[in-house]
């Protein structure tokens, strides 16, 4: 009896650890998402009805309380990626955030790069780097902002293996349908202002012009640097806002003089 009792205890305890390593491993790891945007053909305007779909990746890498936002150069069908506009670092505004929904998105501009993520603290780490001085980065930190105009769904789905509730959420104008799993131990969402709980991992969200879902969750060592460069200077929203803008202005004048 001595005997069984200590072959329970040892299978217990066995189990007991095989539970904590899954929910460790759940804070680190990799989400990869499939991403469809509406963008102008060249020459083009928003809206103007000539356009097409570009559809390209992007993967969230996530531990130890940070995630950092990668994208792949999109195929633009010929006109070549986004590396020639200003953005330059990580940033540009195809941040992992940024306001107003520039997430996976917004405008499309930037270099089509990444964004760090405070996951502890709940905020987005805007990076930009001039395009004349590449060594310099900056930096500004944005909150997680509350969903506005939420409403809940009682649909579910799963989605890359993932129980998912639906709700839809309005940023800029412009309405999503937003599916997010509450299963991971974090909150994050590629656009800020989709989380209708405040809380959760959004793994699709659907708009006019964009969309995006995630096809795989995969719990691993993350090896890639996701912190920030060792000389970032941080600053404000509004400068870095003003940066942005006058390295959009100068590109502008660049280009209008070689026409």
């Amino acid at each position: 009896m001595k005997n069984l009792s200590k072959t329970l205890l040892s299978v217990a305890l066995v189990a007991f650890s095989g539970m904590t390593a899954i929910a460790q491993d759940k804070n680190t790891g990799v989400i990869d998402y499939e991403v469809n945007a509406k963008m102008p053909q060249r020459g083009g305007a928003e809206g103007d009805g000539d356009e097409q779909v570009v559809t390209f990746n992007q993967h969230f890498y996530f531990t130890a309380g940070k995630g950092k936002l990668e994208t792949e150069r999109p195929d633009f069908g010929g006109r070549g990626g986004g590396g020639g506009r200003p953005g330059g670092g990580q940033g540009g505004d195809g941040n992992g955030g940024g306001r107003g929904g520039r997430g996976f998105g917004g405008r499309m501009r930037g270099n089509f790069g990444g964004g760090y993520v405070d996951l502890s603290g709940s905020k987005y780490l805007q990076v930009f780097s001039k395009p004349d001085d590449s060594t310099k980065t900056y930096f500004a930190e944005e909150a997680y902002a509350p969903a506005k105009d939420a409403k809940l769904s009682d649909k579910t789905k799963k989605i890359a293996g993932f129980n998912c509730k639906k709700a839809t959420v309005t940023v800029r104008n412009e309405e999503y349908t937003v599916w997010y799993t509450q299963d991971l131990p974090f909150s994050y969402s590629p656009i800020n202002g989709l989380l209708p709980d405040g809380k959760g991992v959004v793994l699709s969200a659907e708009g006019s012009r964009r969309s995006f879902t995630a096809v795989k969750v995969d719990f691993k060592p993350v090896t890639a640097n996701i912190s920030l460069p060792a000389n970032a200077e941080k600053v404000t929203e509004d400068q870095l806002r003003d940066m942005r803008r006058e390295a959009m202005q100068k590109f502008r004048e660049r280009q209008n003089g070689n026409q």
